[in-house]
């Protein structure tokens, strides 16, 4: 990173002090804090000696309603000042395009990041707090973190190449909540179905599957191995649609 790069980031932090954008993920992540507290607190204490797997098999669905939704109010409130003020012609004589959409993008990645850390020091800390008997694997935390993060990236992409297109912030929002409703429901898709919806990624690589006995309504956790080259191949695909996005954006007339 060059320090016009430093300098641009640094702009564009100075840009976005006053809009708290940080109390999204912020709030997001309270909800979900208070739902990990409602659901270890009525669960029993057999249940809890498997806590980890129990975690690890809810937490990528309730990603996928509440991320998509994240992720477009972030990429909204970063994008609508040039947008509004329609102020990007007047940028774009100082900065390049193409260094204005990678400072959006970073900016909005420093969000999903702390929110994905935030998630590991959920986990960490309602198995001590609530004492899981099971013992948390460090591998299956690490990849249940960058999927999480790699597949929010992949959204961050898409809304703020929305964002910056639109006159208005009003689609973007809505295909973040549209997505967040097409993610949950893709989970009972057929999985070549499924594979189309990319909102519902946070659930495509599970560590963890459940087993739920109808007759003795007993529900089982178990670990399942961990699809790398799938994720590989998503992750390929994310880089392709960063590239396509970034043109259509640095080409598009203000």
């Amino acid at each position: 990173m060059n320090s016009s790069m430093i300098r641009e980031l640094a702009a564009e932090q100075k840009k976005v002090r006053g809009k708290k954008v940080w109390l999204v993920p912020l709030g997001f992540f309270s909800f979900e804090a208070v739902w990990a507290l409602w659901l270890l607190s009525n669960v029993s204490a057999e249940e809890r000696m498997t806590g980890y797997l129990m975690f690890f098999y809810h937490l990528p669905v309730i990603n996928t309603i509440i991320f998509p939704v994240m992720v477009s109010v972030i990429a909204s409130r970063l994008c609508d000042m040039e947008i509004k003020g329609d102020t990007l012609k007047l940028l774009y004589t100082f900065q390049q395009p193409s260094a204005f959409f990678d400072c959006k993008y970073i900016s909005g990645v420093k969000y999903l990041l702390c929110f994905t850390i935030g998630h590991g020091i959920l986990i960490i800390s309602s198995g001590k707090i609530f004492r899981f008997g099971d013992p948390l694997k460090i591998p299956m935390l690490l990849t249940y973190l960058a999927v999480t993060l790699c597949t929010g990236m992949v959204l961050l992409t898409l809304q703020q190449t929305l964002s910056l297109m639109s006159n208005s912030q009003i689609m973007p929002l809505a295909t973040g909540l549209a997505g967040s409703f097409l993610g949950l429901f893709s989970l009972f898709f057929p999985a070549p179905l499924a594979r189309l919806v990319i909102w519902g990624y946070f659930a495509a690589f599970p560590c963890v599957k459940m087993d739920w006995d109808r007759t003795t309504r007993i529900t089982k956790f178990y670990e399942v191995p961990f699809p790398l080259s799938g994720f590989l191949a998503f992750t390929a695909a994310g880089i392709l649609i960063f590239i396509l996005c970034r043109i259509i954006a640095v080409r598009k007339e203000v």
